[in-house]
């Protein structure tokens, strides 16, 4: 039987079950300097923005100057301008205007008192993203088919990504095999390495290493090294966003033609977005160099974007669309590579 119904017929049984799974509370309102009010789950508060779910429009930010007070029945953590974190229910009294925490945890305090009375503009995070992060995830995919005609692919990646501090370090590689009445009709892998410096909460200085082979490209070995500034759009987990651009020099060894060095300006788009908390994410990996100066002047992209569906903490589906491009292929080789890729992946997260 075909992988991909496997896989179809796999998600379509656990579809019933997802509903389920997934259990929300709105016992959470947040109250307007105007006057209005809506319920929710209070999920965070950062870079002056307060992240509400709701039953009606999902999750939305508010900013945090039009919030005049909130309450919460469940837990929140409360980090204050000093640095110090309550855990706790809380509880919004009007007419003083300050907020009311119960603790039922004291992470870091002075006091350890059983009620925390605070204004409002001495609050400075609520559910602070912790200092360390981390996540790292692997992925099988592939197909097969028998009758009429005769091919098989497999697909596999394995990706992993650590943020603490000022710092972030990412490490991946993804490998693609096919093969069609038992001919080999693709057969190619690629790794990388970088490395960002948070200059600000948003611009960053990156340095990025990737390595590329392609047997159908008489491509030995193609390493690219760059660096150039990015801009952190989002980095939360409910979406993230950046952008980057710089110069870089690429060095290519091929089996049947001269060693090609150049240099090279590039370019790179990362997004994600839940577009169901938690269980259905849409992503875009957009990475594109143009070489410059005598021995090359081509333009390659690498680019995968798809859907991504949780199964449960670390299970989920993916269907990707991959796209491969070189505007100077080798021999009659085409320029557009493309490829449906559906898997199923693991990942672990902090």
């Amino acid at each position: 039987m075909c992988v991909f119904l496997w896989i179809i017929q796999v998600f379509l049984l656990m579809v019933p079950v997802i509903p389920g799974v997934v259990s929300f509370s709105w016992g959470d309102e947040v109250y307007f300097v105007n006057g209005d009010r809506i319920s929710g789950t209070i999920v965070r508060m950062e870079e002056a923005s307060l992240v509400v779910k709701t039953t009606h429009s999902g999750e939305i930010r508010i900013e945090w100057a039009k919030v005049k007070g909130f309450s919460s029945t469940t837990p929140l953590t409360i980090e204050l301008g000093d640095g110090s974190q309550y855990k706790g229910p809380v509880n919004f009294t009007e007419a003083d205007g300050f907020q009311m925490v119960e603790p039922k945890e004291v992470i870091e305090a002075k006091s350890q008192e059983d009620t925390k009375e605070f204004f409002l503009d001495s609050i400075a995070a609520i559910n602070p993203m912790p200092w360390f992060r981390y996540n790292a995830d692997a992925f099988l995919g592939g197909n097969r088919t028998a009758g009429n005609s005769e091919t098989q692919a497999i697909n596999g990646s394995m990706e992993a990504t650590m943020r603490f501090g000022g710092h972030r370090v990412g490490l991946g590689g993804r490998y693609n095999y096919g093969e069609s009445v038992e001919q080999v009709t693709a057969r190619n892998s690629r790794g990388s390495l970088n490395y960002d410096y948070f200059l600000t909460e948003k611009i960053f200085l990156g340095l990025d290493e990737l390595f590329e082979q392609d047997s159908f490209q008489d491509l030995t070995l193609r390493s690219s090294t760059s660096i150039g500034l990015g801009y952190q759009f989002f980095d939360t987990q409910e979406d993230e966003l950046a952008i980057s651009g710089g110069l870089g020099f690429v060095h290519q060894d091929f089996k049947t033609r001269p060693t090609i060095q150049s240099p090279a300006y590039l370019w790179s788009i990362n997004w994600g977005y839940w577009i169901i908390s938690d269980r259905v994410r849409i992503f875009l990996d957009h990475r594109g160099f143009r070489d410059f100066g005598n021995e090359s002047t081509a333009l390659r992209v690498n680019s995968s974007q798809g859907i991504r569906i949780e199964l449960n903490q670390h299970l989920y589906l993916n269907f990707a669309y991959d796209i491969r491009f070189n505007s100077q292929p080798l021999f009659q080789n085409k320029k557009f590579d493309e490829a449906f890729i559906f898997g199923i992946g693991w990942a672990i997260e902090s």
